[in-house]
């Protein structure tokens, strides 16, 4: 990749995250202005729960974990047929890991719905629940092929394609929700399997202009690097495992406090998606393919730098962002969902939600980055040990939290949400602690510097939206305006304080 080309690829990946998650805010918003936050919905975020944990499992963070560092291994010393040959075998095993996994869940739905559920989920609900996830596991199958695709193109350094897709899946949904609505929320379901197609579809194309070579090699793999992949997987799996239990825990938990609760939690945690994903996933899954070459060098100086610069950026645009949700989080979800059957209540109760999810944007936005140090130098283990502790300490804290939230007359599911904040901030600061060791970084104090700037500005740029709401009021004229004015705030705090954000994006993303 071009000395030049990696802030421009970063700037279209956030660009493209930006856009999947506004295209899933309007699926979302076709969605709940028809069925609310009620049972339907309910029984669909249910129902969502095992096809995602099949593909975050098997088709999507643990496989690029693994497969893009020595695929980009290949690709780097020109080894293509060795390279297409590795994508083509992994891509025959995880298919096939898949849809035998999707077709055990496709038998046991009732009861794996039963299983994720409190007593207060009904019957009539887990019998919806449990169609609408055998028809959204197709989905999962197509995921698996697509996911594998998607590591494939960004180690060949093309990235739009993959970045395209997750918008066109959301597409998908908005289909079914507009199209197929006589069907309930069947037709969302079918909505997601015309998704994934078309996430699948539009990279293909990419894929030729690669030079894929797909036919049948003889002798020109090693074996090891098959064995290498499903090692550096497996711990990788185990982490995600954790991470998608502690979902499930937390999905049952809130299905026993009441109609929506499942739906409040999954739409708070949609909405703080966005940021990560326009912060730290797009400066991640553009440094990923060079830190990797980086760390395949032992060129640590060069991989010391991209870490502690990308860390530093993705503190600086956290911080004002955690500020923003908390204090404007009720006035946006009224402007993007108060409509049709979503509510009043369900605002107050998605925003409520929202706030106590909002202080662990820094811990997410941080691990999107320090996780991909260290599979960058293949060392999936010891993220492992941290997500598994992470995900312990969070249930504990649900189940502690829900219950002091209730006694306190609060929403208990505010606890879960709450819990999940203090686990992940943990489980950042000690995966940074663990990575400055493992590979000897440098130039924290400075970073450490920025961040306390960064936290500053972010005071700024919060006292002024107090005002302003305090003035304006919380209408939808004054809250898009709020969202221009928070950030000519912070970047005017910011330069005062020299913090200069985007000297220190452009100098930590475009040097070698």
């Amino acid at each position: 990749m071009r000395p030049r080309s990696l802030l421009n690829t970063t700037i279209i990946i956030g660009v493209m995250y930006v856009l999947s998650n506004l295209t899933g805010f309007g699926q979302r918003i076709i969605v709940t202005a028809r069925f609310g936050t009620g049972a339907e919905y309910d029984a669909f975020n249910v129902a969502s729960r095992i096809p995602e944990l099949l593909f975050n499992l098997f088709a999507g963070g643990a496989l690029a974990s693994a497969f893009i560092p020595i695929f980009a291994g290949y690709l780097g010393k020109n080894e293509r047929t060795q390279a297409w040959t590795l994508a083509r075998y992994t891509a025959m095993l995880v298919f096939g890991v898949v849809a035998i996994g999707a077709a055990i869940a496709w038998l046991m739905a009732p009861a794996i719905v039963s299983a994720i559920t409190d007593a207060g989920f009904g019957p009539a609900q887990t019998a919806l629940a449990a169609s609408l996830m055998r028809v959204m596991l197709v989905s999962t199958i197509l995921f698996s092929v697509s996911g594998l695709l998607m590591g494939v193109l960004q180690s060949n350094g093309s990235f739009i394609a993959p970045a395209i897709a997750p918008s066109l899946y959301n597409l998908g949904i908005m289909f079914g929700a507009l199209f197929l609505w006589p069907l309930g929320m069947m037709g969302v379901a079918l909505g997601v399997v015309i998704g994934a197609a078309a996430h699948l579809a539009v990279q293909l194309p990419a894929l030729f202009r690669t030079g894929a070579r797909w036919q049948d090699t003889q002798g020109d793999l090693d074996e090891h690097d098959i064995r290498h992949v499903l090692a550096l997987m497996i711990p990788r799996v185990i982490g995600l495992g954790a991470s998608q239990i502690n979902f499930l825990v937390n999905t049952r938990i809130a299905s026993g406090m009441g109609e929506g609760a499942v739906s409040a939690l999954s739409l708070a945690f949609a909405i703080l998606l966005l940021p990560i994903a326009a912060i730290a996933q797009s400066i991640g899954t553009a440094l990923f393919p060079t830190l990797s070459a980086h760390a395949a060098r032992g060129e640590k100086d060069a991989f010391s730098a991209k870490i502690t610069q990308a860390l530093g950026i993705t503190f600086a645009l956290s911080a004002p962002a955690t500020v923003g949700l908390i204090l404007l989080g009720g006035p946006l979800v009224r402007l993007l969902f108060e409509r049709g059957a979503f509510t009043a209540n369900s605002t107050s109760a998605v925003s409520f939600a929202l706030a106590c999810y909002a202080p662990g944007l820094i811990g997410h936005a941080s691990l999107e980055v320090t996780t991909r140090g260290f599979y960058a130098i293949k060392d999936t283990k010891r993220p492992v040990i941290v997500a598994v502790c992470g995900v312990l300490l969070n249930i504990a804290l649900s189940l502690i939290l829900a219950r002091v939230f209730e006694g306190a007359g609060l929403p208990g599911f505010g606890g879960v949400a709450l819990a999940n904040s203090i686990a992940t901030l943990i489980e950042a600061a000690w995966m940074l602690a663990w990575l400055r060791g493992r590979a000897g970084l440098r130039g924290l104090g400075r970073m450490g510097a920025g961040a306390a700037k960064s936290i500053l500005a972010s005071g700024v740029m919060g006292l002024a939206l107090v005002a302003w709401l305090r003035f304006a009021g919380d209408g939808a004229l004054a809250t898009l305006a709020a969202l221009v004015l928070a950030a000519v705030v912070y970047g005017a705090a910011s330069l005062a304080l020299g913090n200069d954000l985007i000297k220190s994006l452009v100098k930590g993303l475009t040097a070698r």
